[in-house]
């Protein structure tokens, strides 16, 4: 009877286990799936080959400062640099020409916070849309193995790329963290010195830093970062205003991550004290733009995401129409049951948990119009005193589409009260003078990332999206290749798609 007992426990055990693999395995793959890694790469090289020397005759050329225009200038460009610029050049009939007349010549653009996933179609979409240097804000083996590829020649925007998010958990909870975030964890100094240390050895260009990470790992962090020479960017972590100000974190990844920090000292419901709240901002605001000018702190944007909270909330299904939907990777907005960071109604975490109670839902739409208001009233306090501000999307984020979604950011900064001089510096020269590269200028020497446009920007900052050229490195790409690549894009998506999307066309 002992012997059957044990047998039977053994065999309940070998069941258990058997069911925990199992499920472990299928963990493993949706986490894996949402990635994006399953969906086809398109034959870019089949589509876009490298230039010659090129020159662009007679175009009107945006000033460094990004306040006007230069008028019928010739720019030379060869070897993936701009070496020359004047007017009347006489070249031979071996230099391709292209005519600029009656157009505008900008920097190439750069999103300065993105997440590319696993998904290479990306890089394209970014350059299609003028975009020819990204920061990525959660890098991956992957991606740096992507970067050193485009360095030997291969098609994508140049990259800086940071480090996967630091988290302080410990045990179990640690575990589960670099498993479903793919973070890096670490609760002791001594963890941090090895984590740092190899964060700098692969390549990462900075250290991501993670809202939840607690002060004491903090302060090791930048401390060590700062011995390894490199630099702490992204989140605010769990100190307060004054401790972070003096921490050594270089940059701020979202401009709403200040605003949060307002939301916790004001101590009370931004719903039911709206205007109180947002007078508390007014000056509050003031005093914490002074205090990032003062730490020489850069800010990036990221508004457009934040206003669309409410209408992801509340009207998912009307803003699913409004953006470019068919060129997202269909397993980033599809989702997977083990959380909802997917897009689509059911699968977005932003979407309202359905509460049948009208208060509790009027609250809520108080409360994420007051969000985005303050973060209007944010940015405005840093444009006043001179904040370093670079212009980002946080592209793959439910709503957020790699390329395209930097232009809606353009226009949202626009509208914060950035003059469209301010917010094309925010996009080309900001970012160029923060990575210490030589792009985001039209200049001898700098690296020949060009936007071609048909519109002058400078009048309507929507007028980035008239794209007739885009030049990086050796090659270019113009408006009948822009079409051919997106095309293809959309069939590499609609080939790996489970879930029809017809009808946010």
């Amino acid at each position: 009877m002992k012997k059957l007992w044990i047998k039977r426990l053994l065999y309940a055990f070998i069941v258990f286990l058997v069911i925990l693999v199992s499920a472990f395995i299928w963990a493993d793959n949706e986490l894996n799936k949402v990635l994006g890694k399953s969906t086809k790469v398109i034959a870019i090289s089949s589509i876009v080959k490298p230039s010659k020397t090129t020159q662009i005759k007679n175009v009107n050329v945006l000033s460094e400062d990004c306040t006007y225009f230069i008028e019928n200038l010739d720019v030379l460009i060869k070897g993936g640099a701009i070496i020359q610029i004047g007017k009347n050049q006489h070249l031979d009939s071996t230099v391709t020409v292209i005519d600029g007349t009656g157009k505008f010549l900008i920097p190439g653009l750069v999103d300065s916070h993105v997440h590319l996933k696993e998904s290479k179609n990306d890089l394209f979409l970014y350059l299609v849309n003028g975009i020819t240097s990204i920061r990525e804000m959660a890098g991956s083996d992957m991606i740096l193995e992507w970067r050193k590829e485009i360095l030997k020649g291969e098609i994508g925007p140049k990259m800086f790329i940071a480090s996967p998010p630091i988290f302080s958990e410990s045990g179990l909870t640690g575990y589960y963290y670099s498993w479903t975030r793919h973070s890096i964890n670490y609760s002791t100094r001594k963890d941090a010195e090895k984590a740092i240390r190899k964060i700098k050895n692969k390549g990462y260009d900075a250290v991501k830093m993670y809202g939840f990470v607690n002060p004491q790992m903090f302060k090791a962090t930048v401390e060590i970062a700062a011995k390894q020479d490199i630099p702490i960017i992204g989140h605010i972590p769990l100190v307060g205003l004054e401790t972070f100000y003096q921490s050594g974190q270089i940059e701020v990844a979202h401009i709403e991550e200040l605003t949060v920090k307002t939301i916790d000292e004001f101590g009370k419901s931004i719903s039911k004290n709206r205007k109180e709240y947002l007078q508390f901002l007014k000056v509050r605001s003031e005093q914490i733009a002074k205090k990032i000018k003062e730490n020489n702190i850069s800010v990036t944007s990221t508004i457009w995401l934040c206003e669309s909270f409410s209408n992801q909330r509340f009207g998912l299904k009307s803003k699913l129409k409004e953006i470019e939907l068919r060129y997202v990777n269909p397993k980033i907005i599809e989702g997977t049951p083990l959380y909802k960071m997917g897009w689509l109604p059911g699968k977005n975490g932003y979407e309202y948990d359905g509460k049948n109670d009208d208060e509790a839902k009027r609250l809520s739409q108080i409360f994420w119009n007051t969000y985005a208001e303050a973060i209007h009233i944010m940015t405005k306090a840093l444009v006043d005193h001179k904040v370093v501000i670079m212009a980002g999307t946080d592209a793959n984020v439910a709503t957020v589409v790699p390329g395209f979604s930097l232009h809606s950011e353009l226009e949202s900064l626009s509208k914060t009260g950035m003059t469209n001089a301010q917010t094309l510096y925010s996009a080309t020269v900001a970012p160029g003078n923060w990575m210490k590269r030589n792009i985001g200028k039209v200049k001898i020497g700098y690296k020949a990332d060009l936007v071609l446009l048909a519109k002058n920007p400078l009048e309507d900052i929507a007028n980035t999206k008239t794209i007739e050229s885009v030049f990086f490195d050796n090659y270019s790409i113009d408006k009948t290749q822009i079409r051919i690549i997106l095309k293809a894009i959309a069939e590499a998506n609609n080939q790996n798609r489970s879930v029809n999307i017809d009808e946010y066309k």
